[in-house]
């Protein structure tokens, strides 16, 4: 430790804050006391988006960064701890050589839930949550709390460590709200149709023409008129057939396939923290699957001519395609695509009202060039599974929000000022909509997504416990270099 009236060069300016296992901010060095250091603090909120004048909060700060606290705990009780205990529980349960690790895992969870539970140590963060900053700061600087009125504050590793992960976690709850925000349109969003019963999983077949609420608020309000505009542009193509007993996608020029199910997910404000916790980048940007589209085929044959078709009918542009995101794993080799290739090559044919059938070799080498094309983007993501099986990209698609000229309020889709606005004077502004496009077959999702380490509840723990090791280390510590036995159990687990 540095003397006091030492010179202090070396600062922990690089790395993430989320790898910290304590912080020790420099406005808090050479603090005399309590009252010193809850004025130094305050400084340090105003660095992060907090009004003070004069060393002193401005009246409603403390509660809105209370608000935060909650959130934050709340996450915590409410959603990553029993996800994570439940999984874990399972995961003991098998004849697993990393079972001491699971039960440890158990262990460690349950002595957190006690620490954020303890009486004492919730009335200390309740009181100020500027608090947090003195605790975790404690370690290298033992007397900000003398001084304080009451009873002495006992400063314990225990509880300097929560406070450190309660602060990272209202840092990633900022985050989502504050980096971007079109991200924090659709977080509101999602908390929107939370609050009500609306599960987030299945927006396509969400009337968005006659909507059961809409948002009051501004920021859920452009988010909802952004998917509205989305899936009114899919619904102009793909329809129920009742001959065909399933959803039909119509290019309108002779391509038609068969849809088994159409899945439309908005990423939760949870997922958001997820996500972002566990990239070490922790850009917000990162997020680009906001709404994840996904086409469950009949036939997996059809879905390079699904692809096209959605391009044709400008569901998605080419130059609104993410190009690096394009990636297959639906198919094994190019002889394994060459059947898709055809289906391609009829359907384009048909479109030029062709009845000429494509030759074979000509299809064996455009499917050789498809998918060479498609292999080079496969980006491998830690915490995924290798046995995915789909075609995906990612897409920013551009859409209008109008407001009222005279009002600047929103134009909300299933309104009636929405509908009359072509004779208002209305104005304009270009936002995109960040979309996960999947086009799968109903077996091989079955066999892909729903069993062994793909099944997307083991990919989420990998996820969340990557998260919980940044969060809560030394508390918790789940061993990466188990990961890949982790695994195996996952494998076993999820049959």
């Amino acid at each position: 430790m540095v003397p006091e009236n030492g010179q202090e060069l070396y600062h922990e300016i690089f790395g993430s804050i989320l790898d910290r296992r304590e912080m020790t901010p420099y406005l808090l060095r050479g603090c005399d006391g309590y009252a010193t250091a809850l004025c130094r603090a305050s400084r340090m909120m105003a660095n992060r988006g907090f009004d003070s004048i004069g060393g002193e909060l401005l009246p409603g700060e403390k509660e809105r960064a209370h608000e935060y606290v909650i959130h934050a705990t709340r996450y915590f009780a409410s959603s990553l701890f029993p996800f994570v205990e439940s999984q874990l529980r399972a995961l003991a349960a098998l004849d697993s050589e990393l079972r001491p690790a699971y039960e440890a895992a158990l262990v460690s969870i349950s002595a957190i839930r006690g620490i954020l539970a303890d009486p004492e140590y919730a009335a200390l963060v309740a009181e100020d949550p500027r608090h947090l900053f003195l605790l975790v700061s404690s370690g290298k600087y033992p007397d900000l709390f003398r001084g304080k009125p009451g009873k002495e504050v006992e400063a314990t590793s225990g509880r300097r460590a929560a406070a450190c992960a309660t602060l990272k976690m209202c840092r990633l709850i900022k985050a989502v709200e504050e980096d971007s925000q079109d991200i924090n349109d659709f977080a509101r969003l999602g908390l929107f149709l939370e609050a009500r019963g609306r599960s987030l999983a299945d927006l396509f077949d969400y009337d968005w023409e006659n909507p059961e609420s809409i948002p009051d608020d501004e920021c859920a309000q452009r988010a909802f008129v952004k998917l509205s505009a989305f899936f009114h542009k899919l619904k102009e193509s793909i329809a129920y057939d009742p001959g065909r007993s399933c959803l039909v996608f119509d290019s309108g020029d002779g391509v038609r396939v068969d849809v088994a199910e159409l899945k439309a997910r908005l990423k939760s404000p949870e997922s958001m923290f997820a996500k972002l916790g566990k990239d070490t980048s922790e850009e917000i940007q990162h997020i680009r699957d906001v709404l994840a589209v996904t086409f469950l085929l009949r036939e997996r044959e059809d879905a390079l001519a699904l692809f096209h078709a959605l391009q044709k009918r400008g569901v998605i542009l080419q130059e609104n395609v993410v190009s690096a995101s394009i990636t297959q794993t639906l198919f094994d080799n190019p002889h394994d695509m060459e059947e898709a290739t055809l289906r391609l090559m009829r359907a384009l044919a048909r479109g030029a009202l062709s009845d000429i059938e494509p030759d074979r070799e000509e299809a064996a080498a455009n499917a050789a060039d498809f998918f060479r094309a498609l292999d080079i983007n496969a980006v491998r993501n830690p915490h995924s599974a290798d046995q995915h099986r789909k075609f995906q990209c990612k897409i920013n698609f551009s859409l209008p929000v109008h407001r009222d000229a005279s009002t600047r309020r929103i134009l909300v889709p299933g309104t009636a000022a929405y509908s009359y606005r072509d004779r208002i004077d209305v104005a304009t502004e270009r936002h995109t909509l960040p979309v996960e496009l999947r086009i799968s077959d109903v077996r091989s999702w079955e066999l892909s997504e729903k069993r062994g380490e793909a099944h997307h509840d083991a990919y989420k723990f990998r996820q969340l416990t990557a998260l919980m090791n940044r969060l809560f280390d030394p508390l918790f510590r789940f061993p990466p270099e188990e990961f890949g036995r982790l695994r195996a159990d996952q494998a076993r687990l999820f049959v």
